[in-house]
């Protein structure tokens, strides 16, 4: 039966995956992370779409989004990323004197861009796809209605096999 489970389990964030892949491409996808974002507490600023100097969206605590931590994020939802990103990351969270950084790379990083984050760990956070999808499970109850229309989740209880 546990086999069964972690099958089901699979699948269905496999599912979940594709769909946000097929959905939430390009600008779509800063607007789900945006979303995603305010729903764990952060008052949130998105680019519009076109040239954004490297930020998608800024982020910060308190009422006008200015409080610790102060966030700036960068979006991609094609390829891999490569280390150019991750340094132009760097660069304007510097400029901008943000605290921390989020790097939302759908397909994934490069080896290089994996090891150009390896002295900011502290400061840089990286959300692959299996990231994005456990942020939207966490947070889907208080995503936007229209985010939840092209997501139709519905949660699904099962017997653990722990017995507890």
């Amino acid at each position: 039966m546990p086999e069964l489970a972690a099958d089901i389990e699979e699948a269905a964030r496999d599912q979940i995956s594709a769909r946000i892949a097929e959905e939430f491409t390009g600008h779509a996808l800063a607007t789900l992370i945006t979303a995603i974002l305010t729903a764990e507490g952060f008052y949130c600023d998105q680019a519009p779409p076109g040239p954004d100097g490297g930020i998608d969206i800024t982020a910060g605590r308190g009422p006008l989004g200015l409080d610790s931590p102060r966030l700036l994020v960068q979006v991609k939802s094609g390829g891999q990323i490569g280390a150019p990103v991750v340094t132009q990351l760097q660069g304007v969270m510097t400029t901008h004197g943000a605290e921390q950084g989020l790097l939302v790379a759908w397909g994934g990083l490069s080896k290089p861009a994996r090891d150009a984050l390896k002295n900011h760990q502290l400061r840089v956070r990286v959300w692959e796809a299996a990231d994005v999808v456990d942020a939207v499970l966490r947070t889907y109850d208080r995503l936007p209605e229209e985010i939840r229309t092209v997501l139709p989740l519905r949660r699904v209880w099962m017997l653990s096999d722990s017995g507890a």
